[in-house]
């Protein structure tokens, strides 16, 4: 469907110079003499994109646009006009046009502007795929929970999934609050907008204020903050504690809002505001009444809030986050990977501090060694000792001899965004960089 174009025009050397022109490029070409041929043509078989001309007899351009919009959405349209038309046709743009261009035709232009418009719907395309493999790995019933901390969990997750309500995720380092933050987005009326992450530990460039709330620059014009570019969709934030008592202030007026409008059935449908989801590691409380944030943040209090359980308090869930996991590794890198005896004797005797995040990361480096496809119970014995210095020092302490298989692998997981990666080495951005220009190890895209 693609690559199939209607050309619609009523003189007739202009069907065949074009039809010619866009065969010669590869297109596949129908054309129609007028409108109601043309509409005859799109109910038997789609095609990507229509030209039509603006001036014909019996239905013009601007009605046949918008019968097009209406039947057919899929199809993009790229209007045709003399320069006297050229006010109609940038107003059909409001109305659904893709382009136009103005006659007389030439055909390097046609071949532009067509080859513009459909790299943009595969780009579209492309998008919508990876946007709906998102909503599908992230959603609720790919939580494994066998546990009963994990069970209590997701009926607390499906309470609150369709609400606008701010939330507080408690958790360790590594428990999976991202994940569960990410369910709780994707399995939510807002799974169709963007999911957005700010850690304040790792300020980016003009602090997390401006990237929170926006800013005035000196050009007089104002950048937006994340709470406003993604208004419908949700906002994770993690390290508040880190924040100034001001920033803090403004953060709990956001959140009051939140919660006064989360009773308010006219704004929750209307779904306006960025859903906040706070990430901390204890509960709010706890953190008030020891002074690990600020008196400003008082409004957390009020907040729902939810325990993400460490991996020792979930031991009946790790044969199915390790099934997870092989899964998923043999789907990214198209192998069989197998479970080898012993291997989830070992995991569940082994003390995994660092939670669900360490047990991936042992996997993984299982994985990396692996020659014949198996997780085998001597390369897990020997990525659980390298996993144990781990657990009391950043992976950059002790990177050795597979330095090389670390980087790459913490720059795949984490496409498009090497501040992540780096936390998760223990290194700086620069450093990251400085040892993927090492290795030849390119950005890796999402």
């Amino acid at each position: 469907m693609l690559d199939r174009i209607l050309i619609v025009d009523d003189e007739t050397l202009v069907l065949d110079t074009l039809t010619e022109v866009l065969q010669r490029e590869g297109f596949q070409v129908s054309k129609a003499g007028d409108a109601k041929r043309a509409l005859e043509l799109l109910a038997s078989e789609p095609h990507a994109l229509m030209l039509t001309d603006i001036r014909m007899p019996n239905m013009d351009g601007m009605e046949l646009l918008a019968r097009v919009r209406a039947l057919h959405p899929g199809t993009d349209v790229l209007l045709m006009t003399g320069f006297g038309s050229l006010d109609g046709a940038i107003d059909a743009m409001a109305l659904g046009a893709s382009d136009y261009l103005i006659k007389p035709l030439k055909p390097k232009e046609i071949i532009a502007r067509v080859r513009s418009i459909l790299q943009r719907r595969r780009l579209e395309a492309d998008l919508h795929s990876l946007q709906s493999e998102l909503r599908s790995r992230y959603e609720m019933h790919n939580l494994v929970a066998q546990s009963p901390r994990m069970h209590a969990l997701v009926a607390a997750l499906q309470r609150v999934k369709e609400s606008s309500a701010p939330i507080v995720l408690c958790g360790e380092e590594g428990s999976g609050r991202q994940f569960v933050a990410r369910s709780i987005h994707y399995s939510g009326p807002r799974r169709g907008h963007e999911f957005a992450v700010l850690d304040a530990r790792i300020p980016p460039a003009g602090g997390v204020a401006n990237a929170l709330f926006g800013e005035h620059r000196t050009d007089a014009r104002r950048r937006r903050g994340l709470l406003e570019l993604h208004c419908r969709g949700s906002l994770l934030l993690v390290g508040v504690e880190t924040l100034e008592p001001t920033v803090q202030r403004r953060i709990a007026d956001v959140l009051r809002a939140q919660l006064a409008d989360a009773g308010d059935a006219k704004r929750l449908a209307d779904e306006s505001t960025c859903r906040l989801i706070v990430s901390l590691d204890t509960p709010p409380t706890e953190m008030l009444a020891a002074g690990r944030l600020s008196s400003e943040l008082a409004e957390l209090r009020d907040v729902p809030t939810l325990q993400v359980p460490a991996l020792r308090q979930r031991a009946d869930d790790l044969p199915g986050l390790v099934a997870a996991f092989v899964e998923s590794y043999s789907l990214e890198h198209g192998n069989n990977l197998r479970l080898g005896p012993r291997v989830l004797e070992l995991l569940l005797s082994h003390d995994l501090p660092g939670n669900v995040r360490q047990l991936f990361a042992v996997l993984t480096n299982c994985a990396v060694l692996s020659v014949d496809g198996v997780l085998s119970a001597a390369n897990v014995e020997r990525s659980l000792r390298r996993s144990d210095i781990g657990a009391a020092k950043p992976i950059a302490d002790h990177l050795g001899d597979r330095e090389y298989q670390v980087v790459a692998l913490a720059v795949q997981r984490n496409p498009g965004r090497l501040d992540q990666a780096a936390r998760e080495l223990g290194v700086s951005r620069t450093t990251l960089w400085r040892r993927m220009r090492k290795y030849g190890i390119g950005l890796a895209v999402l």
